[in-house]
């Protein structure tokens, strides 16, 4: 006996063929994302006026994957246009284009295995990871004793200014190894977080692998981020004088070597997996290119992390 199951959110499809003038196929796919997300946010399909609220425009722009966000868009365009409430809907449009316009030929690349399956799922993990950072090292009030940490307790902010550089800013290679504190940017070509008085703080980063490609680039520094950077830097100023963030155990710039192993731990600690700067990367642009073809949004995400889009099909973006 074949089982017939009862087609859902059938009277928000109505509405919206009705209301739209669309195809019903069409309506069914624009339901499909109302209903999903009503559930999620434990909403009404009967009312749909809960998708003018605020949030709700922060949480779809925050999604990763390019086609999801897309597609949640369009159908909460869709449900404003039927309750006919024009002014949110620029929101929308805004965050639709920024995914989707620009659109050129899709560049194939050979699928290359990674050691990770869902980059969406993980890149959401690494993101809060520095929440976990955040609890131990406030368990063990690290930051109340300034200039007398130990290199152990030390070890302790580095990864907490790690995974927060990871969650607020562009995800780089080892550039994170040769960053110091200024308060005024130097002549010479470094790396930097420069302390402006009546300015943003921000990250400038002059030596890095592809520089010559895409010259100095500068990143303003997040207000959380800042926040932890402000309590560090007296720390930091005790311990080295030319104040660089990430320091081996007798107080030196960390090498890249160091830095690397370092950061294979810190996955190895937190999230059971060695994985190193480059996995994680991959993690990055693979969460934003799965199932998507080339935007804008693409392009730019590759300036920021410092390769071009070539270099992201080939070597970062994980294809399963």
């Amino acid at each position: 006996m074949k089982n017939f199951r009862t087609p859902k959110n059938t009277v928000l499809i109505d509405r919206f063929e009705k209301a739209l003038k669309v195809k019903r196929s069409t309506a069914r796919v624009y339901a499909s994302s109302i209903g999903s997300l009503a559930r999620k946010l434990d909403q009404s399909v009967d009312d749909l006026s809960w998708l003018k609220m605020k949030r709700l425009i922060k949480h779809v722009g925050d999604i990763n994957n390019l086609t999801r966000r897309k597609n949640l868009a369009a159908g909460i365009i869709a449900g404003l246009k039927v309750i006919d409430e024009r002014t949110v809907i620029e929101k929308y449009r805004e965050i639709l284009m920024k995914a989707d316009r620009d659109h050129t030929a899709f560049l194939q690349s050979g699928k290359r295995g990674r050691p990770f399956r869902d980059a969406d799922k993980e890149w959401t993990r690494i993101k809060s990871l520095w929440k976990k950072a955040s609890t131990v090292v406030s368990a063990q009030k690290i930051f109340q004793r300034g200039e007398s940490v130990t290199p152990t307790q030390y070890r302790l902010l580095m990864t907490l200014i790690y995974l927060k550089f990871l969650s607020d800013l562009p995800v780089r290679r080892l550039e994170y190894t040769e960053t110091r504190f200024v308060n005024t940017e130097p002549a010479e070509r470094g790396n930097y977080i420069i302390t402006h008085k009546n300015k943003p703080w921000v990250w400038s980063i002059g030596v890095y692998k592809t520089y010559k490609r895409y010259g100095k680039q500068v990143f303003v520094v997040p207000a959380g981020l800042k926040k932890i950077l402000t309590k560090l830097r007296p720390i930091v100023k005790a311990k080295s004088v030319k104040e660089y963030l990430f320091m081996n155990t007798r107080w030196n710039q960390m090498s890249r070597d160091s830095f690397s192993k370092f950061v294979a731990s810190i996955f190895k600690n937190y999230m059971g997996k060695k994985w190193t700067q480059n996995v994680i990367r991959s993690i990055k642009v693979s969460s934003v290119w799965k199932d998507s073809i080339k935007t804008i949004e693409a392009l730019q995400l590759a300036e920021s992390m410092g390769h071009d889009v070539t270099t992201a099909l080939t070597h970062y973006r994980n294809l399963s």
